[in-house]
């Protein structure tokens, strides 16, 4: 049975599992993210260290985001499937073998649409010049040498040394639409704030494919938006859906872990310090996003589905 629940900041941060993800990330310079990230990937971290090792899992809209670098290291093999995925970094080709492929059968959608007018702005392009460089591989060679060496203290720092690095792998797909997966092919699911972003109109879809794909009686370990409001809502500054109890239990077909209050909760994000002191950069350089220029004002509640 899938169970959702509203992830309280005050359980999650100073926990000695806190700790490691906190280190996790700024040992491996992932530290500008989402306002919430670091809360949620507590969360799926201190799941996933139940799973048995050497599982497949799948990451369900993971981009480049920190959490199929953090299984990987942990030992599992991360298939990481997104819209928007493009050529590895050679550090990660040397260190998890990561290869990337576009389904056959990867269609665009308005969402890829964006995300591709995104890529074609100057700055985007200039990146991607600088990039070609030869000089560049130098960085690629150095960046991974950081890298291993990083993730190494990290992983001896958990007690994870005597564990294989797994392996990670990107397929450029829309997981509402996934026909070249078998059915049951993965151990698990794990997914970091991603699924809000799917519109409504296919997110059943992509529910219904993520679960045929999934082994009966796969894990879980998904964080998404909720809300304290009775009906689901649309976050413009984060582009996604911040979704109700309602919805929950209708389209993901969870039930409450335990008797929350979800405003309870929204308050003390509204003052959790830690998250406040913590805002990455980039939020106060627009409105496009989840916290619009760095004001400090929680609108919706990180929320983890598991079972």
């Amino acid at each position: 049975m899938l169970r959702y629940e509203f992830i309280d900041p005050e359980k999650q941060i100073g926990s000695e599992d806190f700790k490691d993800v906190e280190s996790f990330l700024k040992l491996t310079r992932r530290t500008q993210l989402g306002w919430h990230y670091i809360t949620d990937l507590h969360w799926i971290y201190s799941k996933v260290k139940q799973w048995p090792k050497g599982l497949k899992v799948l990451d369900a809209g993971g981009g480049f985001g920190p959490t199929q670098f953090l299984l990987a290291e942990m030992g599992f093999h991360v298939i990481n499937i997104d819209l928007s995925l493009s050529e590895p970094l050679n550090a990660y080709k040397q260190r998890y073998h990561t290869e990337l492929e576009s389904l056959p059968s990867f269609s665009p959608t308005s969402y890829s649409e964006l995300l591709s007018s995104f890529n074609s702005n100057p700055e985007f392009q200039f990146k991607k010049w600088i990039k070609s460089l030869p000089m560049y591989k130098w960085y690629n060679f150095f960046k991974y040498s950081d890298l291993s060496t990083n993730s190494e203290k990290w992983r001896d720092s958990v007690g994870l040394l005597n564990v294989p690095v797994g392996s990670i792998n990107w397929k450029i797909g829309n997981l509402s639409e996934l026909p070249e997966i078998s059915s049951d092919f993965f151990d698990a699911v794990v997914s970091l704030s991603s699924l809000e972003h799917i519109p409504t109109d296919i997110l059943d879809g992509a529910l219904q494919e993520i679960n045929r794909i999934l082994k009966p009686n796969g894990l879980w370990a998904v964080t998404t938006s909720g809300t304290d409001k009775p009906t689901t809502w649309f976050h413009e500054p984060s582009n996604g859906y911040c979704f109700s109890s309602f919805d929950f239990e209708k389209r993901f077909g969870a039930k409450p872990i335990e008797n929350q209050d979800p405003s309870l909760i929204l308050k003390k994000y509204s003052e959790c310090y830690y998250l406040k002191e913590n805002l990455a950069d980039f939020y106060k350089k627009s409105g496009k996003y989840g916290m619009p220029w760095g004001i400090w004002e929680p609108k919706y509640i990180p929320v983890g589905l598991s079972n």
